[in-house]
């Protein structure tokens, strides 16, 4: 039978399925009183994803990019420092007293151990990356891996010479893009693949030449899903792709006034067996997941690449099993209420951990083992010492509970919670959470006029520091970002990069459920989808007889 439990923080009802029941049993646990959103807010208010500061080295006094403002209590160190044999973490080790609660006693060691200015690892020329992998002359790319001349972009990886895209795969020549695989040389693509030169398109599989269509496969010289002659298409084309502002918004507007008529499949749930939630693929028996490929048996996840037996976790990354109620973690092994811990196993109660196995409440360790808050110990004291710790957090109520927000480096509105679960201040401080007032503040506005017409863009504008109409931040045109525009006779849209993001995750369903029934066919699904969403909803089986 489901639990029936009322949340303390948002005081919404919510169930404790039977299957969740087990699941927590898994690892060890009872269900907690806390709802999932809440839980995912309390994990992701950790993750400082997009928010970039200029600051000081506290090891080498050089100005460095860090996620970290100068203001902030940690140190905060240059990637090559923070690798560098010139500091030990295990130097701040301290014993753990029995008087006094766990996470007090975390969050003190937590605060002298230095900390990774940026989490951007093997990089060439991407400086303002963060919480990414092998890029190369690539800038503000945000948790995306191994893109070549690519800007602006969230959770991509091996794109070529692209602006603007996010969520897309192996694809070249993107802009304004998102949720698109294998595509080249298009714009404005949202949930394609295998596409080329088309614009403004949705849910379309090997076509190309299209514009202003949906749900077409294996199409070429489509206008509003309707076939023309190739003469024809390239005549009409040349009258709507005409590289002018104003043209370009008429047409994104006509695309999302269009998008909204549709037939849709329930979910974007691609070649999966008993999976609940949306963007799935390639998986089986995930259940309320979202952002999901390559899974297995996990619950309860936003975003993860091949994982397995996961549990109420967030941005879990390659060939991670047995993680639970943790965010941030990446080639691990039962790993239980951590942050940003790469390839370990068995830790718990730790942030920014890495090649390291058997830790409890430990940070900034590599290579270590047998480790409880930067202590070291032979393997049988550990575990005796570590089975006394988890005794006396549950006596304290800590056991089992994520870090408090407390303990979070960032204020929520510098967060990836605050990217997928929206607060005000006032909101954000009710519930515990820090917030930073400096966070995205203009220090120097001025008001420039875009020309329509990217042709009539002069190089001055490189010296201009724009205010977004959008949000009254600052922002700046980039060389390379003018070139790939000019030559690819793309207009400047006129806002900073964190609205033009901003667009492309309102067209992207909120990470919630509904329980919904297809319009033709009657059958019940859950969906991304609310009720008073204006798109005919179906099942898969009747949105392919409808499409296809």
């Amino acid at each position: 039978m489901p639990i029936s439990k009322i949340c303390p923080l948002c005081a919404l009802p919510f169930q404790v399925e039977d299957e969740d029941v087990l699941m927590f049993a898994k690892f060890g646990f009872d269900p907690p009183n806390m709802c999932p959103k809440c839980l995912h807010m309390r994990r992701l208010a950790f993750r400082n994803e997009r928010v970039f500061y200029r600051r000081k080295c506290d090891g080498t006094g050089e100005s460095i990019v860090s996620i970290y403002p100068p203001d902030s209590p940690y140190k905060v160190y240059k990637s090559d420092y923070f690798f560098s044999d010139k500091w030990n973490a295990m130097d701040f080790g301290r014993d753990f007293d029995f008087n006094r609660p766990f996470f007090k006693q975390f969050h003190e060691m937590k605060l002298q151990v230095p900390r990774l200015a940026i989490h951007n690892v093997n990089h060439h020329n991407s400086e303002y990356c963060n919480t990414c992998v092998g890029n190369k002359n690539s800038y503000f790319i945000f948790g995306g891996d191994y893109n070549e001349d690519c800007m602006y972009g969230v959770l991509c990886a091996y794109n070529k010479t692209s602006l603007d895209i996010d969520y897309c795969y192996r694809s070249e020549l993107l802009y304004f893009c998102s949720d698109t695989l294998e595509s080249y040389g298009s714009r404005f693509l949202f949930n394609c693949s295998h596409c080329s030169d088309s614009y403004f398109c949705e849910e379309c599989v090997g076509c190309h030449d299209c514009i202003l269509s949906f749900d077409l496969k294996n199409q070429q010289y489509c206008i509003e899903n309707k076939k023309y002659s190739r003469e024809e298409y390239f005549e009409r084309k040349k009258a709507l792709i005409t590289g002018k502002l104003s043209d370009t918004q008429k047409l994104f507007e006509k695309f999302k006034e269009m998008r909204g008529h549709r037939i849709v499949k329930y979910g974007h749930i691609v070649s999966c067996q008993n999976c609940t939630g949306d963007y799935i693929k390639n998986s089986k028996n995930c259940t309320k997941c979202f952002d999901i490929k390559d899974g297995e048996d996990s619950r309860e996840i936003i975003y993860g690449i091949t994982l397995k037996d996961c549990f109420h976790c967030d941005l879990v990354g390659l060939n991670s099993t047995l993680i639970f109620n943790s965010v941030s973690v990446m080639d691990d092994y039962n790993i239980v209420m951590s942050f940003w811990v790469l390839d370990c196993s068995n830790v718990a109660y730790s942030d920014f951990c890495m090649n390291s196995h058997d830790l409890f409440g430990c940070a900034g360790l590599k290579h270590k083992q047998f480790c409880i808050l930067n202590k070291q110990y032979s393997e049988e004291e550990y575990k005796t010492l570590r089975a006394k710790i988890i005794e006396h957090m549950k006596k304290t109520g800590e056991w089992g509970k994520f870090f408090p927000p407390e303990l979070s480096c960032f204020g929520y509105n510098e967060t990836t919670a605050q990217t997928y679960f929206p607060l005000i201040k006032e909101q954000a401080l009710k519930l515990g959470y820090k917030w930073y007032d400096e966070a995205f503040k203009s220090h120097t506005k001025q008001t420039y006029q875009i020309p329509d017409d990217i042709k009539d863009v002069t190089d001055e504008i490189l010296n201009e520091v724009l205010e977004c109409p959008g949000c009254g931040k600052n922002y700046k045109i980039l060389d390379q970002e003018l070139r790939f525009l000019r030559q690819q006779n793309i207009p400047i849209l006129g806002q900073c990069a964190y609205c033009r993001i901003k667009q492309r995750e309102l067209l992207r369903n909120n990470r919630e459920l509904f329980n919904r029934t297809c319009a033709k066919c009657g059958v019940g699904f859950k969906t991304t989808y609310a009720p008073d969403r204006p798109e005919t909803i179906y099942c898969e089986k009747c949105y392919l007889e409808a499409v296809y």
